[in-house]
């Protein structure tokens, strides 16, 4: 099997993507792209089984609602944050896993968004809540599953250099069959799509915590987040 994890921006700027090949004796990283257009990115996707992209997969059914024909005359705290954040978003925040997502409809991730929804309408996708190829991944949630930093590696200064060289190696610690370069810690980007690309091996696992029967239908919609539950696994 080959993961493919890819930290989306709205430009090629900042985006970046990992190829994982997946045997019985490790998971080897085989390609990490930097710089990713739309015609690299449909092409490693054209090499992968599955695809975690950090990025969200669509918006508030009650925005989107909002939207086309605002019915709302009074403004609540409760409206707000319905505005702001998706069920899959809700659920991350209730259940405290790694930092509070940005809000997709109210936030500058609504950009690398709107180039995640294109990216999966070119590719045919029509459930947004993990189909089995596509998932959507959050690596900060990802990194506080497996109790690893969360915060503090973004920036480019020494202090998020180190803190992202303790990622990898806490990684390695927990996955000793993982193969990839110490390159993979030069910029959060790869950092980010190593980690998108371990979670989306999860997803495939069953390993994530998906939405729920009753959650299905809003997430089909809305997209949902994939939290790593354990460690994935090699094939036996």
């Amino acid at each position: 099997m080959i993961t493919l994890g890819i930290d989306l921006s709205s430009q090629p700027d900042h985006t970046a993507a990992c190829l994982l090949e997946w045997t019985a004796s490790g998971a080897v990283q085989q390609e990490c792209v930097e710089l990713c257009d739309d015609v690299s990115l449909d092409a490693l996707i054209g090499r992968a089984d599955a695809v975690g992209i950090d990025a969200p997969f669509g918006w508030p059914l009650t925005f989107t609602k909002a939207i086309s024909d605002w019915p709302h005359e009074n403004w609540t705290s409760e409206l707000r944050d319905s505005l702001r954040y998706r069920l899959t978003d809700q659920w991350l925040i209730d259940q405290k896993r790694g930092n509070r997502p940005l809000s997709v409809s109210t936030d500058q991730i609504s950009l690398p968004a709107m180039r995640a929804l294109s990216l999966l309408k070119r590719h045919g996708v029509v459930d947004r809540s993990g189909d089995g190829v596509f998932y959507e991944v959050y690596p900060a949630a990802a990194l506080r599953a497996w109790g690893l930093p969360a915060r503090g590696y973004k920036k480019k200064d020494a202090a998020s250099l180190a803190v992202r060289n303790a990622i990898l190696d806490g990684l390695r610690v927990r996955m000793p069959w993982l193969d990839v370069s110490d390159s993979m810690t030069k910029t959060s980007d790869r950092l980010d799509s190593l980690i998108a690309s371990l979670v989306t091996r999860a997803a495939k696992q069953g390993l994530t915590q998906g939405a729920t029967a009753s959650q299905q239908e809003q997430a089909a919609m809305e997209g949902w987040i994939h939290v790593p539950s354990e460690i994935p696994s090699l094939p036996e």
